[in-house]
């Protein structure tokens, strides 16, 4: 598969939790890590692959020294391609279509 990009990729670094369904409507999810991001996609490591085509949604933690407030980052996307082999971590690239800014709760100190 031959994808285009569009736009500037940043690396970044976050965790990120990845929930999708399976084919049985079953939810599923892992936990991963945004390696690189761009205006309409996200690169992401995970400890195993899902297949292209898979719709998913994608909730990051933002840091505080980013945002000055605590915020999630909710994002519905789908699988585009995958990367991987048995020595190296696999990975996916995903488009964003759409994506919702929460504010994250705060436990009380």
């Amino acid at each position: 598969m031959n994808c285009l990009r569009l736009g500037i990729r940043f690396p970044v670094d976050f965790p990120v939790k990845v929930q999708w369904k399976t084919g049985l409507g079953k939810l599923r999810q892992m936990q991963g890590k945004i390696t690189s991001m761009s205006g309409n996609g996200v690169f992401i490591q995970l400890p195993s692959q899902l297949r292209p085509n898979t719709r998913i949604v994608l909730t990051v933690s933002l840091p505080k020294e980013i945002t000055k407030v605590p915020l999630k980052l909710r994002c519905q996307a789908r699988v585009v391609h995958h990367t991987g082999t048995k020595t190296h971590p696999s990975g996916i690239g995903a488009v964003i279509d759409d994506y919702e800014f929460r504010a994250a709760r705060t436990h009380p100190s």
